[in-house]
């Protein structure tokens, strides 16, 4: 154990001592956590310490409670996942071939919002769900419903949307109230700027110069369902816990929910998760990134082993979390 801790600390202190990695890792075997550890800032101008409290945005992690969500509200009986999403969003192109399945997997057809060349300009102010949905929903398809995978944020927003439709509530205390409180995730919540959030990282990227600099402001409402959660390192293990013991959803349901149904280039997707197949057996899990920013969730559910990275440097951390991934599974 003190090998695996040892050279994932020098593997991390390597990369932190410039400016490839700011954050916090954890590392679990056998629901045992056997790596924690925080690298960087929280804030490089206040020189302020990540803790296993630090809340992160985690950008499309979002997208696996999105699909819990739905997948408990299907549990209950109260949606079906063949229901043509016409029944909920008449003025969606295309609704009537739409359904719930096609929104979950990416097989929609529905333009992804965030290709918005101007997406900058109006992601700095608010916009409530109709405003987004508006945003997409009079555009032509770009291909038949269920014939293909290709990645749509577009598609989350209106999972979301069909959870306040159904339930009632917001999304986000739909999220509080049936997946954030049960597993007694406190530092969990929907990111809101004018929201006092303690603990809240602050959010950078790399320049043209190479050189650190503060990423550009965004209005969290504007990723929704699709993107806005921001959480901890302590949190998420909570949450893998959660899934692992199925307090979230039953085992039948779960494993729907990881059941590769697309293939895309490197990958297959099932409800909310991205599943590859490894020497190390199958994979589950979903990586995130939104300005200042970048997150992986990884679940080898062969091997019982977990690993969760959250950076609050806008620059991919996929190799970090496999490379961890290779120092605990060749133990």
């Amino acid at each position: 154990m003190q090998d695996i801790q040892e050279k994932i600390h020098e593997y991390l202190s390597r990369l932190s001592d410039g400016i490839h990695f700011s954050g916090s890792v954890l590392a679990s075997l056998n629901g045992k956590v056997v790596f924690q550890g925080d690298y960087g800032k929280s804030n490089f101008e206040l020189s302020t310490d990540h803790t296993e409290r630090t809340r992160f945005r985690i950008g499309s992690i979002t997208k696996s409670f999105t699909a819990i969500a739905i997948l408990q509200l299907t549990q209950k009986k109260l949606i079906q996942l063949d229901d043509p999403i016409i029944k909920y969003f008449p003025h969606q192109k295309g609704s009537g071939q739409i359904t719930i399945h096609h929104l979950l997997t990416h097989s929609s057809g529905i333009v992804n919002y965030v290709d918005d060349p101007h997406l900058l300009d109006w992601f700095a102010s608010p916009s409530t769900t109709i405003e987004l949905i508006n945003r997409f929903s009079d555009l032509p398809l770009a291909f038949e419903p269920g014939q293909q995978f290709s990645y749509s944020n577009s598609g989350y927003i209106l999972l979301g949307a069909l959870i306040e439709c159904i339930t009632g509530k917001s999304f986000g205390s739909y999220f509080q109230d049936f997946i954030f409180k049960p597993l007694d995730m406190m530092d969990t919540c929907i990111d809101h700027p004018a929201t006092m959030i303690n603990d809240r990282a602050s959010g950078y990227q790399i320049n043209d110069e190479g050189l650190l600099s503060n990423a550009p402001y965004i209005d969290m409402s504007n990723t929704h369902a699709a993107g806005a959660i921001i959480s901890s390192i302590r949190d998420l293990f909570k949450w893998d816990q959660g899934i692992e013991s199925n307090s979230l959803l039953s085992a039948k349901m779960k494993w729907k929910m990881l059941t590769p149904y697309l293939k895309a280039a490197e990958f297959s997707y099932g409800y909310g998760w991205i599943i590859q197949d490894t020497p190390y057996g199958r994979v589950v899990g979903h990586s995130g990134g939104v300005h200042g920013f970048s997150s992986i969730f990884l679940k080898y559910i062969d091997r019982q082993a977990t690993v969760i990275v959250l950076s609050n440097i806008f620059q991919p951390v996929d190799t970090i979390g496999t490379a961890i991934a290779e120092i605990i599974l060749n133990k």
